[in-house]
């Protein structure tokens, strides 16, 4: 079975965004594949007509990353991950079709994630939230936020902006030379100021890596 097509997440720190990243794309996601059009609800009205090219996707997913000190664990209880007070309820409201909750210290990543994985292989596509899982898992596409509190950014994040395929900011002027490279989006926490243009970037780059894929499996 081949492997879902998968988005990761990151960011600089705690509260700087993630979550409402993932909520937005899952939101977007689930209505652009299943063909549905916004109709009078503003909260969805960005999504209308945004995703030109739907390469088959249909069925999404998520994976929530915590950091743990002592013990590894899959949560994939559907009670407790439906509970609006979770990160992982906002992710179910927003259409995801399967959750996956990993608690894991970064050491132990590699024996849970790829459960983690097999739980949701069934899938097409696989949105990641948390640093630790994206250098794990390698997404195909890869999106970085910059918190505005510089003294709260995680050591070593630089390895992860270097991957990245699109950068969302609060203060382009403490953004590393090397962010300053990427797709830029300005945002926040609260969200993302251009939404149209960003679901048109992602649109774009599933497109790319859809086209990659199938060129590489041609060559092979």
């Amino acid at each position: 079975m081949k492997r879902p097509f998968i988005i990761g997440v990151g960011g600089t720190c705690s509260n700087s965004g993630k979550t409402t990243a993932v909520v937005l794309l899952l939101k977007y996601l689930t209505q652009a594949c299943s063909g549905q059009q916004a109709t009078g609800n503003t909260d969805h009205a960005p999504y209308a007509g945004a995703y030109q090219r739907r390469d088959g996707f249909g069925r999404w997913g998520a994976i929530k990353y915590t950091k743990t000190e002592l013990y590894a664990s899959l949560v994939d209880d559907k009670a407790v991950l439906s509970r609006k007070d979770k990160d992982t309820g906002r992710f179910i409201e927003a259409g995801a079709e399967d959750v996956v909750w990993v608690k894991s210290p970064p050491e132990d990543l590699e024996d849970i994630l790829p459960l983690a994985l097999d739980r949701l292989s069934g899938l097409d596509g696989i949105v990641v939230e948390g640093n630790s899982a994206i250098e794990f898992l390698k997404p195909d596409i890869v999106i970085f936020i910059f918190g505005n509190r510089k003294e709260r950014w995680k050591n070593g994040i630089e390895k992860l902006v270097g991957i990245s395929d699109i950068i969302i900011y609060e203060n382009e002027s403490e953004l590393p030379e090397i962010a300053k490279t990427k797709r830029l989006l300005h945002g926040s926490r609260s969200g993302i100021d251009e939404v149209s243009r960003f679901f048109a970037l992602i649109a774009e780059l599933i497109h790319e890596k859809n086209t990659e894929r199938r060129n590489n499996k041609k060559s092979c």
